[in-house]
């Protein structure tokens, strides 16, 4: 169980200090001592806050999503619809580094069992099921305003668009060098995977309802 603490900063300093070490080196080589280290604090602080390294894991974890959550929310302002749509698949793609850097820690803890064990209560309201839940709800108004046929498989298409994502999310393979070329294609392929949707509306004995 955490341990009650009167200090919430200081263990908001551990977990974004143990952030960077696994966008650095990954969730395996990621130790309670580097994390100390990483934070300028002892490994006595770091068990203070956390009782091992499983949920100092966990809260990274939820710390990535939780950044590209706010990333996105900052994006979507203003919008609905298929620019909602666009705008979230655009927030996530690492264009910049920050977005490289989700991607490689979301990389990090592919497979590995008790970090996501640690995080697994908290279901669809973080992560993958909240990116779901905004790319859904961008689809339904999309139906709604008319930009894509009403009879549009919405759980279908969010599927597509998640492949489209995670592909392009990959394309990197965490370079830094690569990052412009990811943006290029990344703009191109989105924008002509939602013009292709909405323009089913345009082919002959399909309309919008």
């Amino acid at each position: 169980m955490p341990r009650r603490t009167r200090d919430p900063e200081g263990r908001r300093r551990i977990i974004a200090a143990a952030w960077r070490l696994v966008a650095r080196q990954g969730a395996q080589a990621t130790t309670m001592r580097g994390i100390a280290e990483e934070a300028g604090v002892s490994t006595g602080s770091v068990t203070h806050y956390f009782t091992d390294k499983a949920e100092v894991l966990g809260s990274v974890l939820r710390y990535n999503n939780r950044r590209a959550a706010e990333r996105i929310g900052a994006a979507c302002t203003g919008k609905r619809g298929l620019e909602a749509v666009a705008a979230t698949a655009q927030a996530l793609v690492p264009g910049d580094q920050d977005r490289l850097d989700t991607w490689t820690v979301w990389l990090a803890f592919w497979g590995h069992r008790p970090a996501h064990q640690n995080t697994a209560r908290e279901g669809g309201e973080a992560g993958y099921g909240a990116l779901r839940g905004w790319l859904r709800h961008g689809f339904t108004e999309a139906i709604a305003d008319r930009e894509i046929p009403t009879d549009a498989d919405v759980e279908h298409e969010l599927e597509r668009l998640l492949v489209l994502i995670g592909g392009l999310g990959l394309m990197t393979g965490g370079s830094t060098a690569l990052l412009g070329e990811v943006r290029q294609r990344s703009q191109r392929m989105l924008t002509e995977h939602l013009s292709a949707l909405a323009g089913r509306l345009r082919t002959p004995g399909v309309t919008a309802g």
